[in-house]
């Protein structure tokens, strides 16, 4: 055993180091804040609203409406909204179509087939009267005549149809009932020669059907029927 110098004291009596006294202060400190500085105001899930929470909004500009679609537009329009043509395709398949439902005498098929304002033309007469609706036309034939003879007979053949642009018919008008003004840009005409117009003794259609289609949406209507026949 070592005795210390003489004026030196026992090292059990020095003080604590500065450090050590520091590190005591501050958790000092902090359990004091603790105990008497209260707890941190954060709210219980119990007090939560039970709306659900919306971030916040964003200010934008509201999108314009698009222009009303059209079939054509000048190069001079700044925005346009264009309709994609129609195939010919389409307007022979309603052509087709026309020929299966009257050959089964469906009235209510056939209106499908019809814009709301077709007619059916006597290109044969002269008179200035209103022409019938197409509808209504044909429900006259069904009741007088047997179309149903029809069925199984070459009606018409599809290699012999002549078909027309609008622009063709302004450039060469296909009858006086296609008025000019009358015609859509996208309106289609179809001649049909017909190949089995009688049946024995009964006429049943006439030489030639001209079909006058309108689009109607994603597909062809037929707008006006001419025909050269009459009711006996």
């Amino acid at each position: 055993m070592h005795a210390w110098p003489a004026g030196v004291s026992d090292a059990s009596q020095a003080p604590p180091a500065l450090p050590s006294l520091l590190i005591a202060v501050l958790i000092g400190s902090s359990l004091l804040g603790c105990g008497f500085g209260g707890t941190a105001a954060f709210p219980a899930a119990s007090e939560l609203p039970d709306e659900r929470r919306r971030p916040d909004g964003v200010a934008i500009d509201p999108a314009s409406a698009p222009p009303e679609p059209a079939n054509q537009a000048d190069a001079s329009d700044s925005v346009v909204t264009l309709r994609t043509p129609l195939g010919v395709g389409l307007a022979l398949d309603v052509v087709a179509e026309f020929f299966k439902r009257i050959i089964a005498e469906d009235s209510e098929a056939l209106g499908e087939l019809l814009t709301r304002d077709a007619l059916a033309i006597h290109t044969g007469s002269s008179g200035s009267g209103q022409p019938p609706s197409a509808g209504l036309w044909w429900e006259q034939r069904f009741r007088r005549l047997e179309y149903g003879k029809l069925a199984g007979e070459p009606v018409y053949r599809e290699s012999e149809l002549q078909i027309f642009r609008a622009e063709d018919v302004l450039a060469t008008p296909q009858h006086p009932a296609i008025q000019p003004e009358t015609l859509d840009d996208q309106d289609i005409v179809i001649r049909v020669p017909i190949m089995t117009a009688r049946i024995a003794a009964d006429r049943l259609l006439g030489d030639e059907l001209v079909v006058w289609l309108r689009r109607d949406g994603p597909r062809f209507k037929i707008y006006r029927l001419l025909e050269d026949f009459q009711l006996q």
